[in-house]
Order: structure tokens, then C-alpha cells, then sequence
């Protein structure tokens, strides 16, 4: 099978893998990985279409440099160990709506730390539960709150794992954080 009869085996089975992916609600990536398709509860959201597309490659890009599993339109299960929510664009309804006045321990709730990708905790959110090294992906300035059990400090480390500063511990924040040289967060 050289040639054109390779080309008509692919085609067939690209336009299968479309086929199945319609029936099931299950998307083919770029890389040809299969992955959930969420456009429905895009639409349910009121996304337009591009942003649906813009939430998405933030989604994906989040789960090639994080790891985890998409479960939602915005949400990304890191195992058992925490999530990462994905602000709507548009100023639609999402995470971070109306942070500037709710309480912080709203914002993050007991025993987790929380990372936001801007300043004043909004925007994209990584929310730790278990005792891990979180990747954060950001560079520009956010903003992190530490609500784990009382007196649990907090590393901010480098590129290379060193701990480069560390919080007073449980209950603390910053409302207006440099993320340019942290590249993990170990939250225990």
C-alpha cells in the first residue's frame, strides 16, 4: 500500500475518527491525541465560538505544561492532589467574578493553597490540596493565597527547584505577586 492507496487508508480512517468523535462528544487534538469535547458547554455558557477556541488552547496548553485531565469547559483535575480553574473570557461568569468583594477565605477555601494567574486573585486559578511541587506557569505578576492549616508554609521555588523565599505560613497572602522567577510552588 504505497502511495495513493496509503492516502485513501488515512483518509478514511481521519473522516472515522471525525465520525466517532461527533458521536461521542470526544475531540482530536492537533497531535491527533483524542480529548473531550466541550463546544456544547461552551455554547451553554453563551462563549462565542472564537472564544470557546480561546478557552480551549488555554485548557490545552495548561494540561502540556501541567499535566492532568480536562473534566470541564474550565476545569482541570491535577490527579488527587488539586485543579486548575480557567477564568471565562468576556467577562463572562467564572471563577474569579466579583473576587474583589468576597473574603479571602471565600476566594480559597480551607486546607488549600491557591495561585491566580493576575493580581488581585483573579484570572486563572491553581488551587493545591495535597503536599506536592506545583507548576506555575505565569510569568507575569498574580497573586497566591495560602489557606492550608494553620502555621503550613509555602516555597516559591526557581527553574531548578531551589527554594528562593517561602511565606510566614497559614493564613497568608499577596494580593499583587512576581511570578517571573517562580516556576514552582511546593505548598507544605
Amino acid at each position: 500500500m504505497r502511495n495513493g492507496a496509503g492516502r485513501g487508508l488515512f483518509t478514511v480512517l481521519a473522516i472515522g475518527l471525525l465520525l466517532l468523535a461527533s458521536a461521542t462528544g470526544v475531540a482530536v487534538g492537533a497531535n491527533g491525541t483524542a480529548r473531550a469535547d466541550f463546544s456544547a458547554q461552551a455554547r451553554e455558557l453563551g462563549l462565542t465560538t472564537s472564544q470557546a477556541r480561546e478557552l480551549q488552547a488555554r485548557a490545552d496548553t495548561y494540561v502540556a505544561t501541567t499535566g492532568g485531565t480536562q473534566v470541564s469547559v474550565n476545569k482541570i483535575l491535577l490527579g488527587d492532589r488539586g485543579e486548575i480553574e480557567l477564568a471565562l473570557p468576556g467577562g463572562k461568569t467564572g471563577p474569579s467574578a466579583n473576587a474583589a468583594r468576597k473574603p479571602l477565605v471565600e476566594l480559597c477555601p480551607g486546607y488549600t493553597m491557591c495561585a491566580w494567574k493576575n493580581t488581585w486573585y483573579t484570572g486563572d486559578k491553581i488551587s493545591m490540596w495535597a503536599c506536592y511541587n506545583y507548576r506555575i506557569p505565569w510569568l507575569e505578576n498574580g497573586s497566591w493565597i495560602n489557606n492550608q492549616s494553620k502555621g503550613t508554609v509555602a516555597n516559591f521555588l526557581d527553574d531548578y527547584g531551589v527554594s528562593k523565599w517561602h511565606d510566614a505560613g497559614a493564613f497568608s497572602q499577596d494580593p499583587d505577586a512576581p511570578w517571573y522567577w517562580v516556576h514552582w510552588i511546593k505548598n507544605c
